[in-house]
């Protein structure tokens, strides 16, 4: 009778409990009900997005968010009506969300009939993780035909052969080695003819150990990399791997930047320049490969030196063509440019006369999330000629939205925990549960934009 009576209590508790929970939308809530239940616990019947994940809690949207500069001129660019309006609508889309949660969770998980406690405007708590869907992006490749060739544009997060050095993060040798290692696995698994890659440490240590690494896991004598002759260390530069099967090298090697010049030389090998030809056909094509100055600091400086970037890559187009260094007008323009569509280093590329491929093949599409909204930094522009021989763009969401533990290092050791044989014994020490199970995943905070071409 007493176990009766207490399960009864028990019961009519979670009845009122369930019924004392008001139910809401995201809608009521942006219309006055931040206020109205503040202090209360709701139960949220939208939708939300996992958008971001900041330390102690995890930004929400009922969509995802996308850059406002990707559609709308904006800051050092103009400061338009328009984008203030955007950037106004993502801010009224947020909610922060204060709880505890595991390191597993994608941008683009979902959860439905949150309850939490409303602490203020969009600021929500709850003790415990909520019970989300995870989301898994896709990592389907593109078919690639036999007279098609297969350009993927990387950027590979400080790839760096001296560990310690520039904003690496990695300490040790079996930390660089598993960067290695994940890095390798996922180019030798895209499998593109030609890999144009930013964030490589400047000389040749650097493309030669990666271009080994992925030799060795193909096992054949395959890739082969543009050697730039350089050897000065710790500091960020570009470069070029290609299938030496299909490609070769085509002409002089060249750079937008002096590097003796004192004020600029510090970009010398961040804009580089090489022509390409089909060894079966004889077929040729230009690639630019720039990555631009960050946008750390002062905007109006970081989109002036990058407006400066972008005049010195038109120079170089420009002196290709009018000598005709590579006689041919095929020009790619490929890499990390640090800007968004709309912003005005790239719109002076687009005036000059190269079209903006991404915008035209995936518009909504990103490559890159940074506090809750997604964009393209990685972008790709071609001459006329060029623009007509591409056959496909699209990013592979291999890194931008899972999660950081699956990245290639962690200060923390993991026991006990399956991990892959290849994986040499002073590596282990240092992989995170998530690089345990999935080598291809993360091993960069941009995705790769992988780009079809049909050579005429």
């Amino acid at each position: 009778m007493i176990q009766r009576i207490v399960f009864l209590n028990l019961l009519f508790s979670a009845v009122f409990a369930m019924a004392a929970t008001p139910k809401v939308s995201f809608q009521e809530l942006q219309n006055g009900g931040w206020e109205r239940y503040k202090g209360q616990r709701v139960c949220i019947t939208t939708p939300l997005v996992l958008c971001a994940t900041m330390y102690d809690s995890l930004i929400l949207a009922p969509e995802r968010l996308y850059v406002p500069e990707e559609r709308a001129i904006g800051l050092a660019d103009g400061d338009s009506t328009m984008y203030w309006q955007l950037v106004a609508q993502n801010r009224e889309k947020r909610i922060k969300l204060e709880c505890k949660y595991s390191f597993s969770l994608n941008l683009g998980a979902t959860v439905t009939n949150l309850e939490a406690l409303v602490a203020g405007e969009r600021h929500l708590i709850t003790g415990a993780q909520p019970r989300f869907v995870n989301y898994k992006p896709s990592a389907q490749l593109p078919k690639k035909q036999k007279d098609e060739l297969l350009v993927c544009a990387a950027n590979i997060q400080n790839y760096f052969v001296h560990v310690g050095g520039y904003a690496t993060r990695r300490n040790t040798p079996g930390q660089h080695a598993l960067q290695c290692l994940k890095v390798a696995s996922a180019l030798v698994k895209i499998n593109a003819d030609l890999y144009t890659l930013c964030e490589l440490e400047q000389g040749d240590e650097a493309p030669r150990e990666l271009t080994a690494k992925m030799n060795e896991l193909c096992h054949q004598d395959k890739y082969e990399f543009v050697v730039t002759d350089t050897v000065e260390k710790d500091t960020i530069s570009v470069g070029f791997i290609y299938d030496k099967t299909k490609l070769q090298p085509s002409g002089p090697l060249l750079f937008a930047y002096n590097q003796n010049d004192t004020t600029w030389g510090i970009y010398a090998h961040r804009f580089m320049m090489q022509g390409w030809m089909e060894r079966s056909t004889g077929k040729k094509f230009v690639v630019s490969l720039n990555h631009p100055r960050s946008k750390r600091g002062d905007p109006e400086v970081a989109t002036n030196k990058r407006m400066h970037n972008s005049m010195a890559v038109l120079q170089l187009l420009h002196r290709a063509q009018k000598d005709n260094i590579y006689n041919d007008s095929d020009f790619l323009l490929l890499g990390d440019y640090n800007a968004y569509a709309q912003e005005r280093p790239l719109q002076t590329l687009v005036r000059a006369g190269y079209k903006d491929m991404v915008m035209a093949f995936d518009s909504m599409g990103y490559s890159y999330s940074y506090k809750g909204e997604c964009g393209y930094l990685d972008r790709c522009y071609a001459s006329p000629t060029m623009a007509q021989q591409i056959v496909s763009i699209h990013p592979l969401h291999w890194n931008t939205d899972y999660y950081y533990s699956a990245a290639y290092y962690s200060k923390y050791n993991y026991k006990n925990r399956q991990i892959p044989k290849e994986v040499p014994k002073d590596i282990r020490k240092v992989m995170s549960p998530a690089a345990k199970k999935n080598l291809l995943f993360r091993y960069s905070d941009h995705d790769p934009l992988l780009i079809t071409l049909k050579l005429k």
